[in-house]
């Protein structure tokens, strides 16, 4: 099973979708780093709880990936997960939260 980010646009109806990790690699690699960090909403990325971002979460979530982006660029075993939140930061920033629906799972 894997997890990704899906991203639809409101008006259109054009769904993208952003991988993240497989569940493993999401338990094993991402959640310690989340843990550590205290991060509250990145380890809700697997399990269904953001299955419809509010878009009043997008700001917390962004400043989540932030700091966790720069924890995994300095960490031994982080440029994968690296790779993935840049990726997540970018598509964030190639929308509208007020004309893109966010999910997470």
């Amino acid at each position: 099973m894997s997890i990704s980010m899906g991203l639809r646009h409101k008006t259109s109806g054009e769904y993208r979708e952003v991988p993240i990790a497989s569940s493993c690699g999401f338990a094993e690699g991402w959640l310690p780093f989340c843990h550590h960090l205290g991060l509250q909403f990145v380890p809700l990325f697997s399990g269904g709880a953001l299955t419809a971002v509010p878009a009043d979460l997008v700001p917390e979530i962004l400043r989540e990936l932030r700091l966790l982006l720069v924890a995994v660029e300095v960490a031994p075993n982080g440029a994968w997960i690296a790779e993935r939140v840049r990726g997540l930061l970018a598509a964030f920033a190639a929308t509208d939260p007020a004309e893109w629906e966010y999910d997470f799972g």
